[in-house]
């Protein structure tokens, strides 16, 4: 095959060119590639095409103009493959872009001495973009998404630096407009639904083709070093939300084949879009009716292992009023060319040229342990990473605000600093999302005062089996517990509701077990099992 390849590509015939991406590989002749033509336009079908590349491997996910001869496969009739002639860099590639003084006299728009300012004229500016009724909450937070470099240094190692959030809100609320506003104005990015995106869609998979098995990747390594737009979350399995927070760890894919893994390298800025996921009933809880945004969010994602791998999240509500379609802007949009040169600007700057000087890393380092203080829980909305959830953002803010003085290095102040970490407070400590009274009450089970080892105290001298057994498991049924206490139901109800009121257990939310808390295993140790103490409390 490859012998009559060889002697087909000198034949003289006809070159057809066209910007292509490689999709998957079969060995180092053949690839599966796909038109990179309107990728974002939901009414265009790319189409796809098996190629041969004679003396040179395809990378995967790479972006070229290729230029090939249509021939009839020697072994199946009537089957017309390309024959690769030369490859050029791709013209869209980011890599081309180039800072010219023409492009920095459209960026100095975006600059400022007040970032405080300067971030509340975005915002608005953008409603001439995406519709005078957009929020600003949602307008800064997919900017802030589009402007971001892939990796940054901190002082000698290399970190993440693109942003991987979501927003969670009432339907129409122009979450998914103002996405796609914004990704038409730069021209960057793809649109996907998880609703009807399958795994091996967004992934990748393997299927059998002609000469062995086709692996063909998904949406997410297509867009190496891209932006990916993911809507519809709620209808994602959690075996997919699981596969990505794998990506998101190792910045890559990986694809079982029957033959091996296939490994694709998958660094995308990633934005999910979703509504609250139903209940059991088929129902939608509105927002202001959940009891936080804890619980919003553990319902779509699940594991907490999951729900940290985000930078943050944002739930958006529908408005106390609406605003007149026929109301105008108060600012008009900065010209497209001044937006697009900016989004490539940034997207072409290499992690040493995000310039962070040591005392804006003292001054994060300092507000990620005060938030940390505040806000941290067993679900990592922070915890930590903070200190890199906090960086991603000031990174972020410095692009959007071209935050440089030689148009070659990103600087980060302290400004864009302070006003990301008053983002993400604005994100979470709200009516709203309710994280404030949230890790309040769960500090409750955590945490160990003198009082809680005084009341255990009690409560030990009149039920030590019960209380000996409970330190000894994880988690029980009530009937384990009355069994171990000896107990008829009306004195066993008071004793476990005694437990309950001081922080020693939780149901878990079936409300079918109970589990001991960290309190009351704090409170244990501290026990004094050889002596009585006058019980403290509520008599019962």
């Amino acid at each position: 095959l490859n012998k009559y390849l060889r002697n087909l590509a000198k034949v003289p015939s006809k070159e057809t060119g066209v910007k292509m991406t490689i999709l998957s590989r079969v060995n180092v002749f053949q690839a599966v590639v796909t038109d990179d033509v309107s990728t974002h336009d939901e009414e265009y079908k790319p189409f796809e095409l098996i190629v041969y590349s004679i003396g040179k491997s395809l990378d995967y996910g790479t972006k070229s103009r290729i230029f090939y001869k249509a021939v009839p496969h020697p072994l199946q009739d009537q089957r017309v493959v390309g024959i690769i002639t030369r490859i050029e860099e791709s013209d869209i590639d980011i890599k081309n872009f180039k800072v010219t003084e023409e492009v920095i006299e459209s960026l100095r728009v975006f600059q400022t001495d007040d970032v405080k300012e300067k971030m509340k004229e975005n915002a608005e500016r953008l409603k001439a973009v995406a519709g005078v009724e957009t929020l600003p909450q949602i307008a800064w937070t997919v900017d802030l998404f589009y402007n971001t470099p892939l990796e940054f240094m901190w002082y000698d190692r290399k970190e993440r630096a693109y942003l991987d959030v979501m927003m969670i809100g009432e339907s129409r609320t122009g979450k998914s407009q103002t996405a796609k506003k914004l990704m038409d104005l730069y021209e960057l990015g793809v649109f996907t639904s998880l609703k009807t995106t399958t795994k091996a869609g967004l992934i990748g998979g393997s299927d059998q083709t002609m000469g062995g098995y086709k692996t063909k990747l998904g949406v997410l390594p297509r867009n190496h070093r891209g932006a990916v737009i993911m809507e519809e979350f709620s209808g994602a399995s959690k075996d997919l939300i699981s596969s990505l927070t794998d990506i998101r760890s190792s910045n890559m894919v990986r694809i079982d084949r029957v033959n091996g893994t296939t490994v694709a390298p998958a660094m995308v800025r990633m934005l999910s879009i979703s509504n609250q996921r139903k209940n059991s009933q088929g129902e939608t809880i509105p927002l202001r009716q959940q009891s936080s945004g804890v619980e919003v969010v553990t319902n779509l994602i699940g594991a907490a292992e999951d729900i940290g791998r985000y930078d943050f999240f944002i739930l958006i509500d529908k408005p106390d009023k609406y605003i007149s379609p026929n109301e105008k802007p108060k600012l008009e949009a900065f010209p497209k060319e001044s937006y697009m040169n900016r989004v490539r600007w940034v997207w072409s700057r290499k992690a040493e040229q995000i310039i962070i000087p040591d005392d804006v890393k003292e001054l994060i380092v300092s507000l990620s342990q005060k938030l940390n203080k505040i806000y941290d829980c067993h679900i990592n909305f922070f915890g930590v990473e903070t200190w890199k959830k906090l960086t991603r953002l000031a990174i972020a803010t410095a692009a959007v605000c071209m935050s440089t003085e030689d148009f070659e290095n990103l600087l980060v102040k302290e400004e864009h600093v302070i006003w990301a970490r008053n983002f993400l407070v604005a994100c979470y400590d709200n009516d709203l999302f309710n994280l404030r009274a949230y890790v309040d009450n769960e500090r409750k089970y955590t945490e160990c005062p003198e009082t809680s080892v005084q009341v255990l105290q009690g409560l030990y001298n009149g039920h030590k089996n019960l209380i000996i057994a409970m330190s000894r498991g994880t988690e029980f049924s009530q009937r384990q517990l009355q069994a171990l206490s000896g107990l008829e139901n009306k004195e066993f109800h008071k004793v476990i509701s005694k437990f309950a009121e001081c922080y020693f257990i939780r149901y878990t939310r079936t409300g079918e077990r109970i589990i001991p808390t960290e309190r009351f295993r704090k409170a244990f140790k501290q026990l004094k099992t050889g002596e009585h103490m006058q019980k403290v409390g509520a008599e019962y």
